[in-house]
């Protein structure tokens, strides 16, 4: 059994009318399944996950967080070093020190950590990898354009962290062949997506932590076996109907 990569974005207090996109964890639910993940499961580092060394008796998982938000620093940390728990947040350059600028406005905290933030946040357990520099979709985009966002976020955190970064998740979640190309080309190691079939070393498979996801639902995401359940015809199934009734 493969570790789980598991995927958040915020944690903190934000409306679902202020959220259409489920981006945001309040820290009483964040802090549940990191108690849950310390009890029936083993947290390694992202490293370890995609090595493959992670021979346990419990399945194993690996925490990561997308676009880099403050609220990952000042909330999420000191829950996950409560726990002495790793993990590894995908920040895209151009909007470091800034504000989510590739989604409508929202009243919520989506401000991005500081170049300060981002090496704080290296001393509180967190390492800082690739989210891409405009946060465009990696999926329809050229080789060119890719290839040149993607060299532009190594340079940048390059300079930031003193260190070239390894990894890179895909903006989106999303990924096509000229994005893992451009991926490899730039001279990073791996590569995540969000959702999507496990295709290579530059196409990871990550499960999204939602907010609706419930203990029952936490539980099989984090088991080891909840991307083949998903698509199975079964799991495909349950998914399409979840979403005809959130919509209603």
């Amino acid at each position: 059994m493969r570790s789980t990569i598991i995927a958040y974005h915020a944690v903190g207090y934000c409306s679902a009318r202020e959220d259409p996109h489920g981006l945001f964890l309040s820290p009483e639910t964040f802090a549940q399944q990191m108690d849950y993940l310390a009890r029936r499961r083993i947290v390694v580092p992202l490293e370890a996950a995609i090595r493959g060394d992670t021979q346990t008796k419990r399945p194993a998982v690996a925490i990561t967080f997308d676009d880099g938000y403050r609220n990952v620093l000042t909330v999420a940390a000191p829950i996950l070093s409560s726990y002495g728990f790793e993990a590894t947040v995908f920040v895209p350059t151009m909007w470091i020190a800034g504000r989510n600028g590739w989604m409508e406005q929202s009243s919520c905290d989506f401000h991005i950590m500081s170049e300060k933030e981002l090496r704080d946040a290296t001393e509180n357990g967190i390492r800082i990898e690739s989210h891409g520099h405009a946060h465009i979709d990696m999926s329809n985009s050229s080789y060119t354009e890719i290839h040149k966002d993607v060299q532009t976020s190594v340079e940048r955190l390059a300079g930031i962290m003193g260190r070239r970064p390894r990894y890179l998740a895909y903006p989106w979640g999303r990924h096509s062949e000229a994005a893992r190309r451009a991926v490899a080309e730039a001279g990073l190691e791996a590569a995540f997506s969000i959702d999507q079939p496990h295709q290579g070393v530059y196409a990871w498979d990550r499960v999204y932590i939602a907010p609706h996801d419930g203990p029952k639902t936490f539980t099989l995401k984090t088991s080891g076996h909840f991307l083949s359940w998903r698509r199975s015809r079964l799991g495909s199934s349950i998914a399409a109907a979840t979403r005809s009734l959130r919509r209603q």
